[in-house]
């Protein structure tokens, strides 16, 4: 009796749980299925902001700015026809397009795909009071790189590009997702890591309207480091703008301790252009343009340096008692080895010149003779004692190099010998020898500070933590020999005869060399280099303009008005 009375309650209990389930999954599935369908999870990611990059004096080169980007949930939209139509209207683009953006870029269920990126704040309102009308369109706010000086400070500061799958790879376990630009050039490559911030969002459940139900989890995002540069964003505006509508690079750095105030290059981009939605074209087109754009001459430039290059024979012949302040050369505006002709660029000839005279008036005849009684391979010493013929080091990276030839690199590298008229070449900073205007930069600071080479840089803190620089390069040169070569700089600009007088400017004692270095296909390229103040120097300089003539016209106008600028409005030269 009392297992019969056990048995009758187990069915029972058997009954009520099959009726429970049959209730639930059968006569309430309708209810259950609509509130699985209309209840789910969506998430909303908050992608972490770049640093912010200052100049030296606390103005913002590079930002973050908000922007709205349009999205659409798929899955949430109840009117396929209208949604699409009205969205089509309002953003100005086909159907058709919304159509395949959705068909490409759908990765998992109600995963916003982004329809329009960085759309006008009013269209952003517009659609958001719209809504109601269009479920399953969402308006996210979002921030986005913004290049305050656009063109104008690009080659220095870079741009960003879409991290590709090799970096993802690499890069994953630190933080990277497939979504994130990463530094292509510049500051914004060779600092990328600090720059970078740490994404976060929020884990949302939401109704069928969009309404928030509840929120399941969040986390915040973080901003990258700021990163304040040595430049000086007033001067580097200003160079920039000095150099448009030519081919041509201008340097203007501090000897004593290496920091750039300004680096421009010419032709420019503008890195926004890769970043802002649909600007893809444009991007393709600076990255093929023969006037080659992305390059940074002045890091990347090589070039003959013409008559600059004078100053490290100068150098070299005082420093090996090869010559004196007053060894004197007659010349007649030309040069004969054997049946060769070397032509002075002052046809009529200088006449008498000793060492100050020649780098005053840029001699060539003097030069020749000087030249070859060092021979080749004192100049290739010399030359790479001053810096060249590897990269400074500046910290960008990316840079070149150059060329300092000599009779063994001849040899190993074409099988040849080398020739009495490749040094008479040579001698002027003509023929295989190639420096960017970088190095040439580091070596007027060489002359302007006594021998001390600072490396070059244009980090000056990472967050509130000044960057350390290495001591500056020590450069074997006699105070004597600085002194010799400096007097003769301040010539060339303060004399009426000098090459470079165009760029004098009163109240400013400016030491400095003019260069014109023959080139192919083309007028010659102008150069011009030098520091200021002459007795107390602030500013080391080169201006390179490509195919630009004389150095002392071109170039030094530039050099001028650049150092003007500084003087008047900067504290550079203060």
């Amino acid at each position: 009796m009392r297992s019969r009375i056990y048995s009758t309650i187990i069915n029972i209990a058997f009954l009520v749980i099959l009726a429970g389930i049959f209730y639930l999954q059968v006569l309430r599935w309708p209810l259950y299925h609509t509130l699985a369908k209309n209840n789910h999870i969506r998430l909303i990611p908050f992608p972490g902001l770049r640093g912010t990059i200052y100049d030296r004096n606390g103005l913002a080169m590079v930002d973050n700015r908000l922007s709205f980007d349009v999205v659409i949930i798929p899955q949430e939209v109840e009117n396929t026809d209208k949604t699409y139509d009205r969205l089509s209207q309002a953003l100005g683009i086909s159907r058709a397009k919304i159509e395949s953006i959705i068909r490409k870029e759908s990765s998992a269920p109600f995963a916003p795909i982004t329809i329009s990126g960085d759309v006008d704040k009013d269209l952003a309102f517009s659609l958001e009071e719209q809504k109601q009308r269009l479920p399953g369109v969402l308006v996210l706010p979002r921030t986005i790189r913004w290049y305050i000086y656009g063109e104008r400070a690009s080659h220095v500061i870079g741009y960003l590009g879409l991290i590709n799958k090799k970096e993802l790879d690499d890069l994953e376990d630190y933080g990277y997702s497939v979504s994130d630009l990463v530094g292509r050039s510049g500051v914004e490559k060779a600092y990328d890591k600090y720059l970078k911030g740490e994404d976060g969002g929020m884990q949302l459940e939401v109704d069928a309207s969009g309404r928030l139900v509840r929120i399941l989890g969040s986390k915040n995002q973080k901003k990258g480091r700021d990163i304040t540069l040595t430049l000086d964003a007033k001067l580097q505006a200003y160079a920039a703008d000095c150099l448009e509508g030519q081919r041509a690079s201008a340097v203007f750095m501090d000897p004593r301790n290496g920091e750039i105030l300004a680096m421009a290059s010419s032709p420019s981009f503008d890195p926004n252009i890769f970043i802002e939605p649909g600007k893809n074209d444009a991007a393709v087109g600076y990255i093929k343009s023969s006037a080659r754009p992305m390059l940074n001459r002045a890091i990347n430039g090589q070039y003959p340096p013409g008559s600059i290059f004078k100053v490290v024979l100068a150098f070299a012949a005082l420093d090996t008692n090869k010559a004196t302040v007053h060894t004197t050369y007659v010349c007649p505006g030309r040069y004969y080895l054997g049946k060769a002709e070397f032509d002075c660029w002052k046809l009529e000839g200088h006449g008498p010149q000793d060492m100050r005279d020649a780098i005053t008036h840029s001699c060539n005849v003097y030069f020749y003779n000087l030249g070859r009684k060092l021979g080749p391979d004192t100049i290739s010493e010399y030359a790479q004692k001053v810096g060249l013929n590897k990269p400074t080091g500046i910290d960008i990276g990316g840079e070149s190099g150059g060329l300092i030839p000599n009779p063994a690199w001849k040899k190993a590298r074409r099988g040849q010998s080398w020739y009495e008229g490749e040094t008479v070449n040579y001698s002027i900073g003509q023929g295989d020898v190639l420096v960017t205007p970088l190095q040439m930069t580091e070596v007027a600071s060489v002359l302007a500070m006594g021998g001390a080479a600072p490396r070059p840089h244009v980090i000056k803190k990472i967050g509130d933590t000044t960057v350390n620089v290495p001591k500056p390069r020590m450069v074997p040169i006699s105070k004597e020999t600085a002194a010799t070569i400096r007097s003769a700089m301040v010539n060339a600009v303060s004399s009426d005869t000098g090459t470079g007088q165009r760029a004098r400017i009163e109240g400013l004692k400016i030491a400095a060399k003019t260069g014109t270095a023959q080139a192919p296909n083309g007028d010659p390229h102008a150069w011009f280099m030098g520091f200021a103040p002459a007795d107390d120097p602030k500013v080391a300089f080169v201006v390179m303009v490509e195919h630009g003539g004389h150095g002392g016209v071109a170039a030094a106008d530039i050099a001028g008005k650049i150092l003007r600028f500084a003087k008047d409005n900067t504290e550079i030269l203060k």
